[in-house]
C-alpha cells in the first residue's frame, strides 16, 4: 500500500500545477479563451487521477482477494490484472491510466463477480478485510467519476472542436483529443466497474460473515478531491496495519 501512496500522491500533485504545465501547454492554446481551456485541462485531469487512483487500489484488492481462492480459479483473472499492472510500469509517474488498462481493471473485475464464494480457503480468509475496504474507497471515487465523465467528456469534445478550427493549432487540439479518447472509455468502463465492485465487496462480506471477520467502511468522499482521497486512504492503510 505504501507504494500505491507514493504513487497516488504524485499523481494528484498534478492538479497543484497550472493546467498550461501539463498535456503540452494546453492553457496556452488561444488567446482570449485560455482560460476556459485551462478549466477543462484542470478538470479532465482532476477526474482521470482519480480514476488512476480508483484502478490502482481496485486492482491491489482484487490481487488481495483472489488470494482466498484456490489458484487454479482465478489464473486467468490475475492474467488480467498482471497486463494491467504491466501497463501500469510502463506509463510515466505523471501519466493517467490509458482506455486500454481502464478496459482490463473492468474485464477483471467483471470476470470475479463470478467468484464461487463457497471455494474459498479458510486459512486464507482475511484477506478480505482489507479487500473490502480498499474497494470501497475505489467505489466511493468511480461513483463521482461516473457524474462528472459525461459533462467533463461535452465540454472537452467542445473545445478541441473550436481549437481544431485554426489550422495552426491542429496540432494541439490533437492532444486535448488524446485525453478525452481515455475520457470516452472510462465512461463505459468506470459504470461497470461500480456495479462489479458492489458485487465483489458482497462476495467478500459473505466470507466474512461466515469467518466473523470484522469489515471497516472507508471515509466517505463528497467530491474527487484528492486531498480527500489520500486521507482516507492513510485511514484504510492504518486500519490494514492495526489488522
Amino acid at each position: 500500500m505504501r507504494k500505491l501512496s507514493l504513487a497516488a500522491a504524485l499523481l494528484c500533485s498534478l492538479l497543484a500545477v497550472p493546467a498550461h504545465a501539463q498535456f503540452g501547454g494546453l492553457g496556452k492554446l488561444v488567446g482570449g479563451g485560455a482560460g476556459d481551456v485551462d478549466g477543462v485541462v484542470k478538470s479532465g485531469v482532476g477526474i482521470m487521477v482519480c480514476a488512476t487512483m480508483a484502478s490502482d487500489l481496485t486492482v491491489a484488492a482484487a490481487n488481495q482477494m483472489l488470494d482466498a481462492f484456490p489458484d487454479e480459479a482465478v489464473a486467468g483473472i490475475r492474467d488480467t490484472f498482471s497486463k494491467y499492472n504491466e501497463l501500469k510500469a510502463k506509463r510515466g509517474a505523471d501519466e493517467p491510466l490509458d482506455g486500454d488498462s481502464a478496459t482490463l481493471v473492468s474485464d477483471g473485475l467483471h470476470a470475479m463477480e463470478s467468484l464461487d464464494v463457497t471455494s474459498y480457503r479458510k486459512a486464507k480468509a482475511a484477506v478480505v478485510r482489507p479487500a473490502y475496504m480498499k474497494m470501497g474507497l475505489a467505489l466511493g471515487i468511480d461513483g463521482l467519476a461516473v457524474l462528472q465523465l459525461p459533462g467533463f467528456l461535452k465540454s472537452a469534445s467542445n473545445t478541441a472542436s473550436s481549437l481544431k478550427s485554426n489550422p495552426m493549432q491542429a496540432a494541439k487540439a490533437l492532444k486535448l483529443l488524446a485525453f478525452v479518447k481515455t475520457g470516452a472509455v472510462l465512461v463505459t468502463t468506470v459504470p461497470r466497474q461500480v456495479t462489479s465492485i458492489g458485487i465483489i465487496r458482497g462476495i467478500a462480506k459473505k466470507i466474512a460473515d461466515a469467518e466473523n471477520i470484522k469489515l471497516g467502511e472507508p471515509a466517505s468522499l463528497t467530491s474527487l478531491d484528492p486531498n480527500a482521497v489520500q486521507l482516507a486512504e492513510k485511514q484504510e492503510e492504518s486500519q490494514e496495519a492495526a489488522g
